[in-house]
């Protein structure tokens, strides 16, 4: 973490391409708690290193829990991911993601789940890639995206599990700009200090107030969330991540 005149930017570096697991939600909320003690009002960048933001779920960590079949176990796992994700979604606080390359899955949720999404001109690769791989959408998650880019795009990515380049991202709303690589945290910081700290407060309250109506969907339906656990454990499910994880070790 880094203050920067009037921001606050949280670099993400749990593991080399931040796969989400245990201890990268660990990281994630001991950051935001530093950040809501230390800096309440300040605006907020989350950015990461390298060629990618977040490749999302950490395969390793989680198709053996899916595997194991113990529904107690995966609502433990799956609270942790979705508390940590709705930290960020409603943070009352502007926050902008800076993505400085790809982002899948879980990580491309957590970058959807800031105000401002950036990215940069280049070769970043963007995909909701969890139905491939045999995990179906919770609704918690769809009902993030849906906020942040709208119905048809939320459909077409989750359904699909399309792969976008930068063009095509900034088409379905993922980026809102696309800047040259040397110039994202900069143009990062201009985007959340568009909103002064005297009007910390009045952001806070209109962000609520937008976002009432998602978070109200999500908390009448935990059923769908329920039954995206169910399903993930399904043989069929269990089947495509373990070809997943297969073709992850070739690349690898």
């Amino acid at each position: 973490m880094e203050r920067s005149e009037g921001a606050v930017v949280v670099t993400m570096r749990s593991n080399p391409v931040n796969r989400m697991n245990p201890a990268f939600f660990d990281d994630l909320h001991e950051a935001f708690d530093v950040v809501e003690r230390d800096h309440p009002a300040l605006p907020l960048v989350l950015t990461a290193e390298g060629k990618t933001f977040s490749a999302g779920l950490d395969f390793e960590d989680v198709f053996p829990r899916f595997a194991r079949n113990d529904m107690d176990e995966l609502q433990g796992w799956f609270d942790r991911f979705r508390g940590s994700l709705l930290r960020v979604f409603a943070l009352p606080r502007r926050t902008v993601a800076a993505l400085n390359g790809n982002a899948f899955a879980g990580g491309l949720i957590l970058a959807l789940a800031c105000d401002v999404r950036l990215g940069t001109l280049g070769r970043a690769r963007f995909a909701i890639n969890e139905v491939p791989v045999g995990i179906p959408m919770p609704w918690t998650y769809i009902e993030m995206v849906r906020y942040a880019i709208g119905t048809p795009a939320t459909a077409e990515m989750t359904l699909s599990g399309q792969v976008y380049d930068v063009p095509a991202a900034q088409r379905l709303g993922i980026l809102h700009r696309v800047v040259a690589p040397e110039h994202l945290l900069g143009e990062a910081l201009v985007e959340a200090r568009r909103i002064g700290v005297d009007s910390a407060s009045a952001y806070a309250a209109s962000k609520q107030a937008l976002q009432q109506p998602t978070i109200a969907a999500i908390a009448a339906h935990p059923e769908l969330d329920r039954m995206a656990m169910q399903v993930v454990m399904n043989p069929d499910s269990v089947r495509a991540q373990a070809a997943a994880l297969a073709a992850l070790k070739r690349r690898d």
